[in-house]
């Protein structure tokens, strides 16, 4: 959720175009629920409109809304990851030039590498250090666990009395009755 609506943190080029086509895919349902609300046939065009005001312009300010705060939460991050400020998505408003200018820098350019002002580069947060952390003591543990182990065996092995040994039977050298050769 932080992809789509936070405002901290960064984002690589990968995740800022996830984002936009969410942006996309989210302006065509809305869209969609605008001619399904208008019913735009060819007949009642005008009436479903002015009928249906309110309901389309609803339709038309959630869906812009959620789409501009998407849109701008994820080049904000972007330009995090770019070590700039948010302030320079505010390109976007500037009509052509601006939206050009943010899809160049954002969608093609490399984000600065380790980390910068705004926290380490997406994909090395802090969770998965804390996994790794979590797993390495793990295997400390269960290391410690497998030598205590094998020191208590050694122990018991040693308490124990030796039994006696065993009386060794001699085998016969020399053919026995059954099976001899050799005559």
């Amino acid at each position: 959720m932080n992809l789509l609506f936070g405002f901290s943190g960064r984002i690589g080029r990968g995740q800022w175009w996830l984002a936009q086509f969410v942006v996309l895919a989210l302006l065509v349902v809305t869209a969609g629920a605008l001619v399904h609300v208008a019913g735009l046939s060819a007949g009642q065009r005008l009436r479903a409109l002015h009928s249906d005001s309110l309901s389309v312009s609803l339709a038309l300010i959630i869906g812009s809304v959620l789409s501009l705060w998407i849109n701008f939460a994820a080049t904000i991050k972007r330009y995090h990851d770019l070590g700039k400020s948010g302030v320079w998505s505010l390109l976007l408003l500037l009509p052509y030039i601006g939206g050009l200018w943010v899809l160049v820098e954002c969608g093609f350019f490399s984000g600065s590498g380790g980390n910068n002002d705004y926290g380490p580069p997406s994909g090395t947060d802090d969770s998965r250090s804390e996994l790794s952390t979590h797993i390495s003591r793990m295997k400390a543990e269960h290391s410690v666990q497998q030598q205590s182990r094998s020191t208590r065996l050694d122990q018991q092995a040693s308490r124990i009395d030796p039994a006696p040994p065993a009386p060794q039977t001699r085998r016969p050298t020399g053919p026995t009755g059954f099976g001899r050769r050799g005559l």
